[in-house]
């Protein structure tokens, strides 16, 4: 039986991690899983080196959890020292798995890493590691192909695994509008991981009640709760808004069914933004980080746009909002461009379908299990 090592490190890694071991099983003969990863992995049977420190953003909280990466690369790369599995897939999360490819290489395991880091946007030095110690790469954006191949990198696009995640919502619903119920609702995002959410939601509650002053009683607001947070939390954290009067619901629901439901949304930058292109949501991206994460990024990182989707575009399609920039009334203006201008909003809503053409076909996780076959023999 053929063994593999699978390195997830964060809950998106976790959730594209075991759709791709799913294809994995049902493309070949039986595997044997272990590494790092979250609960999706583990319910379809990796073993677990130990628990992976899963959603660390930032330089200073990645700071104060040295501790734990490090023991977690240490047991990982023991396990492939000792085991010498068939082939070890790296799922983004490059601080740990860029050091774990390295590890791979020196042991002769084949490498596969799935989802590259964003060496093209900071850090462009890491791509020298990975032309050394990556066999394979399998990217999930488009322009990445040629950037690797000016390296000499084996590559492939393999698509965006979201469109996998939104093929039912996809074809179960139409398309989002200024028409019917959709006209009424906007969505508020602030993220998935804890201290993203405590630098953003305060920005995004107050611009919905800013919004609401200026439309009394025409929206109401909705506020989809990611997997990896608390709703209590974040429900505590809500009421004293709605206790003023602000429509605001806090869901549990698929925040994609939410998003589809939306005539606009506001939304922390990040995977997000590319699932509300991949619906054709319209969107206003903000994104605010402690002050000293900013001042370490704003030296390492060199990018014109923090919205990925702005980054596939390759202009700006849609507003952003930065650190500074990051005000209610900024924010609210940019929403009610929107609102107000029909042209503006078909405008963006055509380069969100543009977008969603780029990022590929479904079937990512059966491509990458593909190529995993191929490096195994």
């Amino acid at each position: 039986m053929k063994r593999v090592c699978i390195i997830a490190g964060e809950a998106s890694g976790d959730l594209h991690g075991a759709a791709l071991v799913k294809a994995l099983k049902e493309e070949g003969e039986e595997l044997s899983f272990f590494g790092l990863g979250g609960p999706r992995l583990e319910a379809l049977g990796v073993e677990m080196v130990c628990p992976p420190p899963l959603n660390v953003v930032g330089f200073v909280e990645a700071a104060l959890r040295i501790s734990h990466l490090l023991k977690a690369y240490r047991k990982v790369k023991r396990f492939l020292k000792e085991e010498r599995p068939d082939l070890i897939i790296l799922i983004d999360y490059p601080d740990m798995n860029l050091r774990l490819a390295r590890a791979a290489h020196e042991v002769g395991v084949p490498v596969l890493y799935y989802i590259s880091p964003q060496v093209w946007a900071w850090r462009s030095g890491r791509v020298k590691a990975i032309a050394r110690y990556v066999d394979r790469l399998a990217v999930i954006l488009p322009f990445e192909v040629e950037f690797y191949r000016r390296h000499g990198i084996e590559v492939d696009f393999v698509g965006h695994p979201l469109l996998d995640g939104l093929a039912d919502i996809l074809s179960q619903d139409p398309p989002s509008g200024p028409s019917q119920d959709r006209e009424e609702v906007i969505g508020l995002f602030p993220g998935s991981r804890p201290t993203e959410v405590n630098n953003i939601l305060p920005l995004m509650l107050e611009t919905a009640e800013g919004l609401h002053r200026i439309y009394p009683g025409r929206f109401r607001f909705i506020l989809p709760v990611a997997g990896t947070l608390d709703p209590g939390v974040i429900r505590e954290r809500t009421r004293p808004v709605q206790e003023r009067g602000l429509p605001l619901t806090v869901s549990t629901e698929d925040s994609r069914r939410v998003m589809r439901r939306c005539r606009l949304i506001v939304a922390a930058s990040g995977t997000v933004t590319l699932e509300a292109a991949l619906l054709e949501v319209p969107m206003v991206v903000v994104y605010k980080v402690a002050p000293l994460n900013y001042w370490i990024a704003r030296l390492l990182i060199r990018i014109p746009y923090v919205a990925l989707v702005n980054w596939v575009a390759g202009k700006k399609v849609v507003p952003e909002y930065l650190q500074g920039e990051a005000r209610p009334e900024a924010v609210i203006e940019g929403c009610r461009r929107f609102l107000e201008d029909g042209e503006y909003d078909g405008q963006v809503r055509r380069e969100l379908r543009a977008v969603k053409a780029q990022l590929g076909e479904p079937g990512a996780s059966r491509r990458v299990a593909r190529i995993a076959w191929e490096m195994m023999g």
